[in-house]
């Protein structure tokens, strides 16, 4: 039957022939334990897909995985926008009853407690290079978890779905990254842990094998430790000296180390090291997005006044990179004394000076971005002299436009984005005048005229176009815009359902 089958009816048939594969003895307690699987199962519903079943048992028997859509209630606003643009019809419109909200409750509580989609099944290639299908990025739930705000979001609003695209692409480029540090800063600790013992042991004098034989012999039936060896020693013969200096410093440093994988591993929020940090400025984005007393995002969050969101970023990037350089330092100069190559009076003024302009490509990608988001009136009016002197100051701070082209925020109110002709607030449409009269700013025109930030112009519409913009400007070691179309359904006087549509229109 391919992906019309009916994997609710199939899986009654592949348990009971599970069972009867197992030897006789076995298959009560298997059909007991199957029984108890297919009670907290329920009727949560799984399809055969093409892409996830068919294509990877062609490869591997065995290896197909069984997909499903399962709707956020606590999110889901029931403006349609899914339903509408879903080419396969796998969604549809019903009721909304007591019964279909505690039947989406109980779907949606048993899916947060399945694991993770396992990265095989992401059919993304490479993601820094922007190879593969990059919006199933989403299927992993700390990329998909990577907003939690919204709540106060208009039916249908085109920022949320934008912004949400952004911090999944953020989440899921700094995962892998993260991982391979924190192996790499065990495996150091250790390597320096091995270190730091033999250059200690270096010190004991083992010339005089009679001392020893007789140390050795003197404690027969005592335990014998390593340091009342090393001193009975020193009593026989004159002691080297231990360097306490390079022992103080050596120690400190193994310490840093440590300190460094917690901040990974687990850190003050006890999840590990943030994935991004945000600035946004007062408006649209900052009002649906913020719900005292809750962070819009699971990573640190600020919010300031309208206009200066991206010079707040500028103060917390260079006070972001101290701390990302005392990481860094501490890992080179422990990879140098490893080696036997930390010399202090050639490393010392380097390691002095050092800052996130002397990153590697590789230090510079573990970095956590730091962005400012507003919209049109926060970058395009009263803030953008803000955001040309961030694009000129050459700091890699990310700057993301929700491109309304009007104030959303306080009623839809004309501003420098939108076009000529838009009929809005403070631009009517009567006998003296028809509509706005002043043509648009070209944000991304003036940016690209900078010649120091990466500039994407997109929107949802054209997903593989916007995710690749994301990555390209992330990964970048200069300011980036990012200038993104946003359907407003109130302010634009549109369907609920139409975003995706109208962006494409745009």
């Amino acid at each position: 039957e391919g992906v019309n089958a009916s994997v609710s009816a199939l899986l009654p048939q592949a348990i009971e022939a599970t069972i009867e594969m197992a030897e006789e003895k076995q298959q009560e307690n298997l059909r007991e334990e199957f029984a108890l699987f297919t009670e907290v199962l329920g009727d949560f519903q799984f399809s055969i897909t093409k892409p996830y079943y068919q294509n990877k048992e062609k490869k591997t028997t065995g290896s197909g995985g069984l997909f499903s859509i399962t709707v956020n209630p606590y999110t889901c606003k029931g403006c349609m926008e899914c339903v509408t643009i879903c080419e396969d019809d796998a969604l549809s419109i019903a009721p909304q009853t007591t019964d279909s909200v505690k039947n989406l409750r109980q779907k949606w509580d048993f899916w947060l407690k399945l694991p993770t989609t396992p990265d095989e099944y992401s059919r993304i290639d490479d993601l820094d290079e922007c190879v593969g299908a990059l919006e199933t990025l989403l299927l992993d739930k700390r990329n998909y978890g990577s907003m939690a705000c919204g709540d106060g979001a208009c039916m249908g609003c085109g920022e949320k779905t934008a912004i949400h695209l952004f911090t999944s692409t953020v989440t899921a480029l700094m995962q892998p990254r993260v991982k391979k540090q924190l192996e790499k800063i065990e495996q150091l600790i250790q390597d320096l842990e091995r270190h730091i013992r033999l250059k200690l042991a270096e010190s004991m004098d083992l010339s005089d094998i009679a001392a020893i034989k007789g140390l050795v012999d003197e404690n027969q039936d005592k335990d014998l430790t390593l340091s009342k060896l090393t001193a009975k020693l020193d009593e026989k013969q004159n002691a080297n000296l231990v360097d306490a200096e390079w022992l103080e410093w050596v120690t400190q440093l193994l310490d840093k180390l440590k300190h460094l994988k917690w901040q990974y591993q687990t850190g003050k929020t006890h999840k590990g090291r943030a994935d991004m940090g945000l600035i946004n400025a007062t408006g649209c984005t900052s009002v649906w997005g913020a719900t005292y007393p809750y962070n819009p995002y699971p990573f640190p969050w600020a919010n300031h006044l309208f206009q200066d969101s991206p010079s707040m970023a500028m103060g917390i990037f260079e006070g972001h990179m101290l701390k990302m350089a005392e990481g860094f330092k501490a890992i080179r100069m422990a990879e140098l004394e490893v080696a036997g190559k930390y010399h202090s009076e050639k490393h010392k003024e380097f390691f002095t000076y050092f800052n996130w302009k002397q990153f590697s490509d590789e230090e510079f990608r573990l970095c956590p971005p730091v962005v400012a988001l507003g919209g049109d009136g926060a970058m395009y009016d009263i803030g953008f002299q803000n955001l040309s002197r961030m694009m000129m100051s050459g700091m890699p701070v990310k700057a993301f436009i929700v491109d309304t082209q009007v104030y959303s925020n306080t009623g839809g109110q004309a501003c420098t984005s939108g076009f000529i002709g838009q009929v809005s607030d403070m631009a009517p449409h009567s006998k003296m005048q028809k509509g706005k009269t002043e043509i648009r700013k070209e944000i991304s025109t003036i940016a690209m005229g900078h010649r120091s930030a990466y500039v994407l112009q997109s929107s949802i519409s054209n997903i593989t176009h916007l995710l690749e913009g994301y990555i390209e400007g992330l990964n970048g070691r200069l300011p980036a815009i990012f200038n993104i179309y946003a359907v407003c359904p109130p302010e634009h006087g549109v369907g609920d359902d139409v975003a995706e549509e109208r962006s494409k229109l745009a």
